[in-house]
């Protein structure tokens, strides 16, 4: 295929001829049936060719898109983007499922490198399916034989698609050598690739990072023309991209968490709930002084699902509130210290915080990793940096935390009355701290798991003092859409041990 990088160009031509002395474009059951059983070894050489091209598009497009992200800078602003990037690339073996994530996360919804790796509801993405194949191929699960006819045919098309319809994705562009590291060249742009894509040490040629291997200690990298492995002691290509990314990790600016599965799965199991919820939204809207809202109630009251319709309903069109919120299970990465790492990235990313500040736009490019130095930039922002939006006629932002008691059973040195102190240099506390009116905080926790702080600013609403379980009444309503029987809804009761 013409004005395509000649190292893409060469395996996909490849591919072409193979197919075309095959004569597979009309891809008729019978001609195929008549290679597996006459030409197996022509048959072979065709899925050889198409597997190495796919296998190198798939691995340069991720190499490309990942070097255009890497190019842009500040990846400390998406931390759960760093973090997948560590985790698919540095600390497990990099396998083609890790290079397609990589393409994926780094790629733009709307950009046409999206296409090949987005799967549909319900089906693998095309990239997904070569993978499949190749998996299934390579180790043996599909042969080549008439009872495999349906999966082969599939497989020669998956690989057609991808040698002759994502790689015009490199169309017009280049990968080419300046100074002994190569750049993909696209509309002038230059993207360096380094370190993903390299020089070979002894013949010149471009060799593509496969991973880091023997406890990290070796780096392996595969010549993109014939496949020879080269192998590098250490990983000192590669720290200058993974450090500053592990550092920020460490020091907790990767602890950043997606409840999104979360909430869409307690949506479903939210029922009876609405005069709970209808408390808790008309006090969220509220200008009282009472800004502080302590949820609790026994084990499997439904504190989570109700928490998590109260996100969906405040940030709705009819009320446009924004929230932060997290949603804490075990583990360590629920702490307190990290959870406040989670709320000032969502702030960032729901771009709430005012940072014509200098001082304060390089300490959300580079998070503080004390634990009182980040209860401060917290108060920082949320006094001088919060900026409701238009449509936020009430002006105030909820914090949502639900689950304080796991957060104590992950790291039970850190309360959250921390969060309302203010500290100096060392750590050490300076005074009480109180938010703005605007401010709203919201915790749950379990009855008697954790001892919430006696504050003035404490909201009282009885029935979520503690909440107690499900009313008949509730449950009627919450069933009646579906008739149940009568049996049906005092089974419901008694096994919910609801309240009377």
């Amino acid at each position: 295929m013409k004005n395509l990088p000649n190292l893409i160009a060469i395996y996909v031509q490849r591919f072409n001829e193979q197919y075309s002395i095959l004569e597979l474009a009309e891809d008729t059951e019978e001609r195929l049936v008549q290679l597996i059983q006459e030409e197996k070894a022509d048959l072979n050489n065709l899925f050889m060719a198409g597997l190495g091209a796919s296998t190198l598009i798939l691995r340069l497009g991720a190499v490309v898109q990942l070097s255009k992200k890497l190019e842009e800078g500040a990846l400390e602003a998406d931390a759960l983007l760093m973090k997948q990037i560590v985790d698919n690339l540095q600390e497990n073996l990099p396998s083609d499922t890790s290079w397609r994530v990589i393409w994926d996360i780094t790629t733009f919804d709307d950009s046409p490198w999206k296409e090949c790796v987005k799967a549909k509801k319900g089906h693998q993405s095309l990239m997904e399916q070569f993978i499949t194949f190749r998996n299934k191929y390579v180790h043996g699960y599909l042969s080549l034989k008439e009872q495999d006819l349906k999966k082969i045919s599939t497989g020669i098309a998956t690989l057609h698609e991808i040698c002759n319809n994502v790689s015009r994705l490199f169309l017009d562009t280049e990968i080419k050598e300046i100074d002994g590291k190569y750049f993909f060249i696209c509309a002038e742009r230059h993207t360096p690739l380094y370190p993903f894509l390299q020089k070979g040490s002894n013949d010149g040629l471009p060799y593509i990072f496969q991973g880091l291997y023997n406890n990290k200690s070796t780096a392996e990298l595969i010549n993109t023309h014939y496949g020879d492995i080269e192998k590098q002691d250490g990983s000192q290509h590669y720290d200058s991209v993974f450090e500053p990314m592990r550092r920020a990790l460490k020091g907790g600016g990767g602890q950043v968490f997606d409840h999104s599965k979360r909430i869409a799965y307690y949506s479903e199991c939210f029922v009876g709930r609405e005069l709970e919820n209808q408390a808790i939204v008309q006090w969220a809207k509220d200008a009282g002084n009472l800004n502080i809202l302590p949820i609790f109630s026994k084990a499997g009251m439904g504190k989570g699902a109700l928490m998590a319709n109260v996100v969906q309903d405040l940030g709705s069109n009819e009320n446009n509130i924004p929230v932060l919120y997290h949603f804490c299970s075990s583990g360590m990465q629920n702490n307190l210290h990290a959870t406040l790492y989670h709320f000032i990235l969502q702030g960032k990313k729901q771009q709430i915080w005012k940072t014509e500040d200098k001082t304060i736009l390089q300490k959300l490019l580079r998070l503080p990793s004390k634990y009182t130095d980040l209860i401060n930039l917290f108060h920082l922002l949320l006094d001088e940096c919060f900026t409701p939006s238009r449509k936020n006629s009430t002006g105030n932002l909820i914090i949502l935390l639900d689950g304080l008691d796991d957060a104590a059973v992950s790291f039970p040195q850190l309360n959250i009355s921390d969060w309302f102190n203010s500290y100096d240099e060392n750590g050490d506390i300076l005074n009480s701290w109180e938010s703005s009116k605007h401010i709203r905080w919201l915790f749950t926790y379990r009855e008697g798991f954790y001892r919430f702080p006696k504050k003035e600013q404490n909201a009282k609403i009885e029935i979520l003092q503690p909440m107690l379980g499900l009313s008949e009444g509730s449950v009627r309503e919450a069933l009646g859409l579906f008739k149940p029987s009568e049996d049906f809804v005092n089974e419901v009761i008694i096994r919910g041990a609801v309240a009377g």
